[in-house]
């Protein structure tokens, strides 16, 4: 176990907040890149000593060491515990046979036995209150054992595909619906979220009534926290022109989007709306700032569309010069849409990121898009499934400056409104309250 030692006086209680500590158990934790990490890392940062993280210092996509941990830790203004996974590798099934499948169990409870250990140890020495899980799958078993110390209030940070998408471990979504049912609390980051929720606690099963409501169980209550954004950090200011040389977009207009490169983020269609708009607008570029799995698919269609030249993948950049890249767009486009598997956007923090930057965007309307982004006021909304209504978008906001701007303008309000320290006191009030 690693922790980074740091003096750590109890801040004084808020009002209306109980004491003790928060423990945030969360895979996805800088320096893993996405938007859940950005959460967790953000609601830490300000809450002024009540939360505690217990995260991995190995990927649990691959088992290697993460690149950049102790400097992540060693910088952070909270306590962060290491361990070196908090679950199994994704992809290390059992191989055929009783002695491989019985050592992949072995190593499994290896894992969870020492998680456990921790917690309990945190939960002895730090005066945690609240155990709050951010993965729910990978963590949700943890509730089982913690319902044997009732001063622990249980909570799940629930972003919506967690939720939503099938996969082969839990297909009739049986074991995230028991999980989702032992939590005293549940925090939800969009309506959406909060509304698939509702739907996967009322669920009809084996262990409930016909009515489908869940016997002897009290169901938990669901909080509805948006997620915000650091106004501080995310704020406008002047294109670079050594980055604008570097990539090649200096005197272009840049539709710029940042993301984890899945299909579900749409920035094929983006891709498709930048090559129906270069007839008329040939000064047209489109900045894809992330690095995943879809880029070899995503590059192989510029090409196949004639627009390589006019699309630009800058792979993973570093956190230091993210707001520099946000600010070489003149739009931020990702159209997001709903796989068939249903695979969605549960927010999407990166709409909020952009409007704080000083962009409009262009946003799907799947998922939890619609909380983001509100169309006509700082964005512009499209069923993200339709190639044609995101070039016509596209093509809206490449043509009129006057939209551009008022967006921009609405987009600065609502990045105001979504400053990120009064949502983590709503945070704390969940967990403590």
């Amino acid at each position: 176990m690693l922790m980074r030692k740091l003096p750590m006086p109890d801040q004084a209680t808020p009002p209306g907040l109980g004491s003790g500590k928060v423990l945030l158990v969360a895979n996805n934790f800088p320096p893993v890149r996405g938007g859940s990490a950005v959460v967790y890392d953000t609601v830490a940062r300000h809450a002024d000593g009540r939360v505690i993280v217990l995260a991995a210092s190995r990927s649990y996509t691959d088992g290697l060491p993460l690149i950049g941990w102790r400097e992540h830790d060693r910088h952070a203004p909270y306590r962060v515990i290491r361990l070196p996974l908090l679950r199994t590798v994704l992809g290390a099934a059992p191989a055929e046979g009783a002695l491989p499948r019985a050592a992949f169990w072995l190593r499994d409870l290896a894992i969870r036995a020492r998680l456990l250990s921790v917690v309990l140890w945190l939960i002895a020495r730090h005066r945690v209150r609240a155990v709050c899980i951010g993965e729910l799958i990978a963590a949700g078993w943890l509730f089982a054992p913690l319902r044997l110390l009732p001063f622990v209030r249980r909570v799940i940070y629930m972003h919506g595909e967690e939720i939503t998408t099938t996969d082969g471990y839990d297909d009739d979504f049986r074991r995230r619906r028991r999980y989702v049912a032992s939590a005293h609390r549940i925090v939800a980051v969009s309506r959406f979220t909060r509304a698939a929720t509702q739907r996967l606690l009322g669920r009809a099963g084996t262990a409930e009534d016909s009515a489908g409501a869940m016997p002897h169980i009290a169901l938990p209550h669901i909080a509805l926290i948006e997620n915000g954004v650091d106004t501080l950090r995310f704020r406008p200011g002047p294109k670079r022109d050594d980055l604008l040389a570097y990539y090649g977009l200096t005197g272009a207009f840049v539709f710029v989007s940042v993301c984890r490169l899945l299909e579900k983020k749409g920035i094929d269609q983006a891709i498709g709306g930048l090559a129906a708009l270069l007839g008329a607008f040939p000064d047209s570029r489109l900045l894809v700032v992330g690095d995943g799995p879809d880029r070899a698919r995503l590059e192989a269609l510029a090409a196949s569309l004639g627009v390589t030249e006019h699309v630009v993948f800058t792979g993973l950049v570093a956190e230091e010069e993210l707001v520099d890249h946000y600010r070489l767009g003149d739009v931020f486009v990702m159209p997001n849409r709903e796989l068939p598997n249903g695979d969605t956007e549960g927010f999407g923090l990166v709409f909020l990121e952009a409007n704080a930057c000083g962009l409009p965007v262009l946003a799907g309307c799947a998922g939890g898009s619609p909380d983001a982004v509100s169309d006509g006021v700082n964005g512009l909304v499209v069923d993200a499934r339709d190639g044609a209504a995101v070039a016509a978008a596209m093509r809206r906001l490449r043509e009129e400056a006057g939209l551009r701007a008022r967006l921009a303008s609405g987009g600065a309000e609502v990045a105001s409104g979504a400053e990120w320290r009064g949502k983590v006191g709503g945070f704390l009030g969940v967990c403590l309250g």
